[in-house]
């Protein structure tokens, strides 16, 4: 084995487990909130409070990638996650019950800590491994994650049925020590600027001017946001679907999320084969389109046990429109600036993600509460469909599938 597969590879199986971990406490989670709510628009609060962190704290975080030692950004999200963790362990200790502002508390840092992890990871592999690999990692990367979420939500029912939630929180610990020792095993360049310390504010303008200057990019981005803005309520929302509307149960709901992620898993495995190809934002756009057929379809399927059935096996075809979209969307990204800028790129693209998705949530979960969960699916579906066929009209959108590597070029200038 060559030495960048060696590196790559213990740093990727450390962060695989340690995320798998992670999907064990965060659908033990969710499967409580929906188990004790069961109310759209307080499950949709829940979800709303994880994603603040992302909006302030994501670009925020992109200069800081840039300017400090990535491993210690890497430990320290595992860290802030394990010591939440441990907080509802102790106060849920001897069965006592856990309060939802504690949970709130919980799901607010797990999110923090994301915003730390997520952009520090995806600015790492364009410094691991070789060009010609990157959008073979990054379908990798979303195949493992998806084979991660095969297993997690089934695993987790099981343990939520057979131990109190404080208990569960403590496997977080285990994914933080896990997490650690691989990261100190590997090699991670960094690119550090304390040389000049007032650059930090200079370099977290930059991170949105490099973005706003590549044309193509930006375009996808807003398109992007606004599709988000439209589609993923609905995607929060699935656990109520399942047992709200089609009257399901918990064991329900952890089935509907493997046959999601065997679904991802396979998106990710097509990316893993045709990740080098050419044209990866039309192919992109074609597999968004199986996705966004996907979810207007779940929308006209009765309340009925038939009716779950189909719902359950429509994540098949979703799971893998979407995933190979976005690994390739993503491997784009990765490629489109130099690797000492992807950090504040990751921040601010990140961002765009995070503000989208509670400005959705606040207009969808009272629209649910009045007419029901399943026509949110139905815009899901349209929404992704009327998006995508935007960027194939957009001129400087659809230049991205002729994309020049710029992964190793030193300049900043990434106009088109």
């Amino acid at each position: 084995m060559t030495h960048w597969k060696r590196n790559f590879f213990t740093l990727f199986i450390g962060q695989q487990l340690s995320f798998f971990t992670s999907m064990l406490v965060q659908y033990s989670l969710t499967w409580y909130l929906a188990d004790v709510t069961k109310s759209p628009t307080l499950f949709a609060l829940y979800t709303l409070i994880a994603f603040i962190p992302g909006i302030f704290a994501a670009p925020l975080m992109g200069p800081l990638i840039d300017r400090v030692n990535k491993k210690i950004l890497l430990i320290t999200g595992d860290w802030i996650v394990a010591g939440a963790a441990i907080v509802i362990a102790v106060y849920g200790h001897g069965g006592a019950p856990i309060p939802f502002w504690l949970l709130g508390v919980g799901m607010f840092v797990r999110s923090l800590a994301g915003a730390i992890q997520t952009p520090t990871n995806q600015s790492i592999i364009p410094t691991l491994v070789p060009e010609a690999f990157v959008p073979k990692v990054s379908g990798l990367n979303g195949a493992f994650n998806s084979a991660s979420m095969i297993f997690a939500p089934a695993l987790s029912a099981f343990l939520y049925n057979i131990m109190s939630l404080s208990t569960i929180m403590l496997v977080d610990v285990a994914g933080a020590v896990i997490g650690t020792l691989a990261v100190l095993m590997t090699t991670i360049e960094s690119f550090d600027h304390l040389d000049n310390p007032t650059s930090y504010l200079k370099e977290l303008v930059e991170g949105f001017r490099l973005v706003k200057n590549h044309k193509g990019i930006f375009q996808f981005l807003i398109i992007t946001t606004l599709v988000t803005t439209l589609s993923m309520p609905a995607f929060s929302l699935y656990p109520l679907i399942t047992t709200t509307f089609f009257h399901g149960t918990i064991s329900d709901a952890s089935i509907v999320e493997v046959f999601w992620s065997i679904g991802s898993l396979l998106g990710g495995v097509l990316i893993g084969i045709l990740g080098t190809t050419k044209k990866r934002l039309t192919l992109g756009v074609s597999w968004y389109f199986l996705a966004s057929l996907a979810f207007s379809a779940m929308g006209f399927l009765p309340d009925t046990r038939f009716g779950l059935w189909l719902f359950i096996l429509l994540q098949l075809p979703a799971g893998v429109g979407y995933m190979a979209a976005n690994g390739l969307f993503m491997s784009i990204l990765q490629q489109a600036f130099p690797a000492t800028q992807m950090g504040r790129v990751m921040g601010i693209v990140q961002a765009f993600t995070s503000i989208a998705s509670p400005i959705g949530l606040i207009f969808a979960a009272p629209t649910a509460e009045l007419i029901g969960i399943p026509p949110l699916l139905i815009i899901a579906g349209a929404s992704i469909f009327i998006g995508n066929l935007t960027s194939l009209l957009l001129p400087a959108v659809k230049q991205l599938d002729d994309l020049v590597i710029m992964t190793h070029i030193k300049t900043s200038d990434n106009s088109d």
